[in-house]
């Protein structure tokens, strides 16, 4: 039993433990507490990588130019696997024509087993962050972002890709690079 007292108040409470059940783990991420899903660990990890696989292309070095918010810019691209290899990280850095940096950012990509679905998280400049679904396309993809929000496209072409990202009402791309493996 534990008394506190304060100002001539007194307050008295007990800390009982209770045993839990006993539950096996599937790893030492279930003692954090996040739900997991019903599937043992291994094939958690077999179904993220395969669920990864449509991006696997964008792996590599790339360098590319285009245009930032109507400044010509020159783009580097790097992106590799992490982790064990089911999440991607894509790292880029726009700079302008004096060589200074104009937008830098780093994103993550996952396949999320609970829900199925591909996931893109965004980092950026001033604190900023962004978790977005992807969706496959035809010729690449697509950061799934609502009406309100900027939309997000990549292409996948025969020796490069380009993305452009356009802001809801403006009738101009926002951005728009093209990279090739150099």
């Amino acid at each position: 039993m534990v008394v506190v007292r304060a100002h001539k108040i007194s307050i008295r409470f007990e800390i009982r433990m209770v045993p839990s059940q006993a539950r096996p783990k599937q790893s030492w991420h279930d003692l954090a507490g996040g739900s997991m899903p019903e599937m043992d660990w291994d094939t958690q990890g077999k179904q993220a990588m395969a669920g990864l696989e449509p991006l696997r292309f964008l792996i590599g070095r790339w360098a590319g130019a285009g245009v930032c918010h109507g400044e010509s810019v020159q783009g580097e691209l790097e992106v590799t696997g992490i982790l064990d290899g089911t999440w991607i990280q894509a790292r880029e850095r726009l700079v302008n024509e004096s060589g200074a940096e104009v937008h830098a950012d780093v994103t993550f990509y996952r396949f999320d087993v609970e829900a199925e679905s591909l996931q893109a998280i965004q980092l950026f400049e001033h604190g900023h962050m962004m978790l977005q679904p992807v969706e496959m396309t035809d010729d690449g993809f697509r950061w799934v972002t609502g009406p309100g929000g900027p939309q997000v496209f990549f292409l996948r072409h025969e020796d490069s890709i380009s993305y452009s990202v356009n802001l809801p009402g403006e009738a101009a791309a926002a951005v728009e690079m093209t990279y090739k493996r150099p």
